[in-house]
């Protein structure tokens, strides 16, 4: 046994169930070798601040390539603070923090969510190490590191504390190590929590932090991440109460899209970066539980533009495939006079696949869609200036006590919804600069010379209640007749539009065929229509010369909006993409 061929042990082993390998690992080194590894039991690590020698020493010079998934967990300790601020005021301090953290929790906080992501560097670095002067060098790009975004354990009699604004910091990014192994980053919220509902707060992370770890893995292909970034929506809950506590502060949440955007300014991104998966809609119900008709902060101001959307286009210029969800304007496909500083046509040479969920709202605080009769089209959104008044205060106040005495007395009704989701259809003031930013970047020559498939939708829900909104509109008979909107108005709902190139797999569910000669492009956006400039833009798409084949609508739904699953099915990591290496298929995460 001991003289076969390596290749012929390993195919031998590779044939073999669980408990085979377990017997076969004591035949010979060499099987011990490839039952190993066929077995898939080194293929993953869940690295802890209390496994660190374990990790070093179990991936040695053999095990370490094997190794394809490295997750850590961070760590934010409980918070049992109550009667240890009732000791803290005992001493004298006469500032009260039972509602509302302190500059120095927060600070405490940072360096905790600081120290573990420097552990997780040193750990990388040190198996590299170990690892280097032997093979002599590392195997290059050949990892996945998912690092989970932390939860906390909130046990406070006020429910101030359970939802926060404020977003954990990464101090001193530059310190951190580079790392030669990473071939995929994921930065993931592993869990939903209802802060409302449940004794836990989910710590939402400033976003530059994804940029700040990229920079520092040089052969990193694939960036990843599934984040709730945000909201600034209302809640649908309708208890002013609940609503006070579940809100996002808009300055918090506006900086941080504005420090994405200057970590990607001056970041120099690896050259190997060829695919990213960017979710900061996560989990999408959460940003559509929301009442539609209250207005949202303007992220934008005092800039000029979006600087998210438009750095995540620089971002975007040497991806392969690019998959988004998130709130976005136009400059996220081609800038604006304001931005552009005399730049030419954008270039996306590699760009083979995209597909971008937008939200109904966009950053500006306009809303992308409105009311069947134009209700809610000429909304703005709100200003969110610098002072304090956009950010959580730094100790209790007299309205935090106020609210808590109204907690005390009455609780809390989580369950009581107000319905008013109204927006379906397109707002084109909005909506239209918009699609035409995304129609000149895929059909300017030289532009996106590989795309082979791109889809732009939102997904959209219909929830309306006519006495709830207080309607004494003639039309309201008419606005409340959900057939006109959709078959299935109360299902999820969707409206977009999806290219293909020839030869190029179709859509399911969708008219038309798979791998055909021709170019196709489909319009599910139920009754709207595109004017002929816009829809002279999107027939450009791609090679001209090919003939287009345009659908309208779908034989199941008519001239009516579609179900999700339609747009579903597209996205460029899932179904559509099965030998994808990145992310890791089989996450227990």
């Amino acid at each position: 046994m001991s003289n076969l061929p390596y290749e012929l042990v390993d195919r031998i082993c590779g044939f073999l169930s669980l408990d085979d390998l377990i017997n076969t690992l004591t035949v010979s080194r060499s099987f011990q070798y490839a039952s190993e590894y066929a077995s898939g039991a080194y293929t993953e690590f869940e690295l802890t601040q209390d496994n660190e020698d374990t990790f070093l020493s179990l991936y040695n010079i053999r095990r370490w390539s094997y190794l394809r998934h490295v997750r850590f967990r961070t760590y934010i300790p409980p918070y049992e603070k109550d009667k240890q601020q009732n000791e803290a005021e005992g001493d004298g301090d006469s500032t009260t923090h039972r509602c509302r953290e302190s500059l120095q929790e927060l600070r405490e906080k940072d360096e905790l969510f600081t120290k573990q992501i420097n552990f997780v560097f040193r750990t990388m670095q040190a198996a590299e190490n170990q690892v280097q002067p032997i093979e002599n060098q590392v195997s290059a790009g050949k990892l996945q590191l998912t690092i989970y975004t932390p939860t906390r354990e909130v046990y406070a009699s006020c429910p101030h504390r359970k939802n926060m604004s404020w977003r954990l910091q990464l101090l001193n990014p530059d310190s951190l190590p580079k790392l030669t192994s990473i071939h995929a980053l994921c930065l993931e919220d592993e869990k939903i929590v209802y802060p409302l509902e449940e004794d836990r707060s989910l710590l939402k992370i400033d976003l530059r932090i994804l940029i700040d770890l990229a920079v520092k893995l040089p052969y990193l292909e694939f960036l990843g991440c599934k984040l709730n970034a945000g909201s600034g929506w209302t809640t649908d809950i309708s208890s002013d109460t609940s609503r006070h506590y579940l809100y996002d502060w808009a300055g918090p949440h506006r900086d941080t899209r504005h420090n994405f955007a200057k970590a990607l300014k001056t970041a120099t991104l690896p050259q190997t970066l060829r695919q990213a998966q960017l979710d900061f809609l996560h989990p999408l119900f959460e940003a559509e539980r929301i009442d539609q008709t209250e207005k949202v902060p303007n992220l934008v101001a005092p800039a000029p533009y979006d600087p998210f959307s438009f750095s995540l286009r620089s971002l975007s210029y040497q991806l392969r495939k690019l998959e988004l969800k998130l709130v976005a304007d136009a400059t996220l496909f081609w800038p604006t006079s304001v931005s552009a500083n005399g730049t030419s046509t954008p270039p996306w040479p590699n760009l083979e696949s995209v597909c971008i969920l937008f939200h109904v709202s966009s950053p500006s605080g306009r809303w992308y869609f409105g009311g069947p009769h134009g209700e809610g089209l000429e909304t703005e959104g709100y200003e969110v200036p610098d002072s304090g008044a956009s950010y959580p205060p730094l100790s209790d106040t007299s309205s935090d006590r106020s609210w808590d005495e109204d907690f005390s007395e009455n609780g809390l009704d989580t369950s009581t919804i107000t319905v008013r989701k109204f927006r379906v259809c397109p707002n084109n003031e909005v909506l239209v600069p918009f699609l035409t930013a995304f129609a000149k970047a895929a059909s300017s020559p030289n532009s996106m010379p590989a795309l082979r498939e791109a889809c732009l939708w939102a997904p959209l829900t219909w929830d309306w209640d006519a006495d709830d909104m207080g309607s004494d509109s003639d039309d309201s008979d008419d606005f409340d007749a959900t057939e006109h909107i959709a078959l299935w108005p109360d299902r999820p709902l969707a409206w977009g539009i999806a290219y293909v190139a020839p030869h190029t797999f179709g859509l399911h569910a969708f008219p038309g065929e798979h791998y055909a000669q021709v170019r196709q492009l489909w319009w599910m956006t139920a009754q709207w229509r595109p004017d002929e400039h816009l829809r002279g833009l999107f027939q450009r798409i791609g090679d001209e010369d090919i003939e287009l084949k345009e659908y309208w609508g779908h034989e199941r739904y008519g001239q009516k909006l579609p179900l999700r699953g339609m747009f579903e099915q597209f996205e460029i990591f899932g179904r559509r993409c099965p030998e994808s290496r990145w992310p890791v298929k089989g996450d227990k995460g």
